[in-house]
């Protein structure tokens, strides 16, 4: 009978304990279209449209493009609206390189391929929701100028 009570007391703290736990979600990118293999491939991911239009990001990762493709993975994000933006860093100087017009010379790309023609990609055409242990998967194609 003991241990019977004892299994059940630990059933129960494990419950209440896991309640009171955040969400914690995955995002899954795999970006192509790159133009070559060179570089790195870095994505920011941003947690609101102030910080999208003040490149603030909230998470950042840079990996290698493979074959003109990449995959980024962010684990642990928090519940709630984000959006991601990516470039092709083929100089590997840690910025989005433009020309003297403000152009980009490098590939771009966002979450959900919204990007006007003649502006930069916004935080509300591009925003995903994200809430209970979600596996988000994303398909991302860079532009190229």
């Amino acid at each position: 009978m003991y241990l019977f009570l004892k299994k059940i007391v630990f059933f129960l703290l494990l419950l209440l304990t896991s309640a009171h736990l955040p969400a914690q979600n995955k995002i899954e990118a795999t970006i192509n279209n790159f133009e070559n293999n060179k570089g790195l491939c870095r994505a920011c991911l941003f947690n609101s449209a102030a910080s999208f239009e003040k490149s603030d990001p909230f998470l950042c990762l840079q990996v290698n493009v493979i074959n003109r493709t990449a995959r980024v993975v962010f684990d642990n994000v928090p519940d709630g609206t984000y959006a991601i933006f990516v470039f092709h860093d083929a100089n590997n100087n840690n910025k989005m390189d433009k020309s003297w017009l403000g152009i980009p010379s490098e590939g771009y790309g966002a979450s959900k391929n919204k990007l006007p023609f003649a502006a930069a990609p916004k935080f509300d055409a591009n925003k995903f929701f994200l809430s209970n242990n979600l596996n988000l998967k994303l398909n991302i194609r860079l532009r190229n100028l």
